[in-house]
């Protein structure tokens, strides 16, 4: 019995390629208390922190941003960062000519001009919202018990 020998055999070499796609889902919806109890007398403005905070998953490393527009005030497509998204408005329904200006918040940007970064599918991101209304609107507001207003988010990435 003879063994064979390993003849004609050379090492070669394998190439392995991988593509990871970013890819981001919103994991938590924010909410605020409701109703929010503006201080008419209040001598500073008043920042109004959610009850729950936007949470977002994206891919590790991917940079995202939020796009914030009011239904009832003027701001549309406005990058959310922690400097805020003025032209906001709450509007009451019962008297649509009242009206308090407000500032949406995302505190939680990664670098002050709204931009975000993915930590991975395991880990959520709070946006860290809020709502800021100027002492001299929440002092010019008429007492009404129905303000309110609707606000997209728009996740890009």
């Amino acid at each position: 019995v003879f063994a064979a020998s390993p003849s004609g055999f050379a090492n070669t070499t394998l190439t392995v390629n991988a593509q990871v796609s970013a890819t981001c889902e919103e994991a938590q919806h924010g909410s605020f208390p409701n109703p929010l109890i503006i201080d008419t007398q209040s001598a500073v403005d008043q920042t109004f922190s959610p009850s729950a905070d936007e949470n977002v998953k994206c891919t590790n490393g991917t940079v995202f941003t939020i796009k914030v527009s009011s239904g009832n005030g003027t701001a549309l497509n406005q990058t959310c960062a922690s400097a805020g998204v003025s032209n906001m408005a709450l509007k009451s329904a019962a008297s649509p000519a009242d009206i308090i200006a407000y500032t949406f918040l995302c505190a939680g940007d990664t670098d002050g001009s709204g931009h975000f970064t993915g930590a991975g599918m395991n880990t959520a991101r709070a946006l860290g919202i809020s709502v800021k209304i100027l002492a001299a609107n929440a002092q010019a507001a008429v007492a009404h018990a129905d303000y309110a207003d609707s606000v997209t988010l728009t996740l890009s990435y």
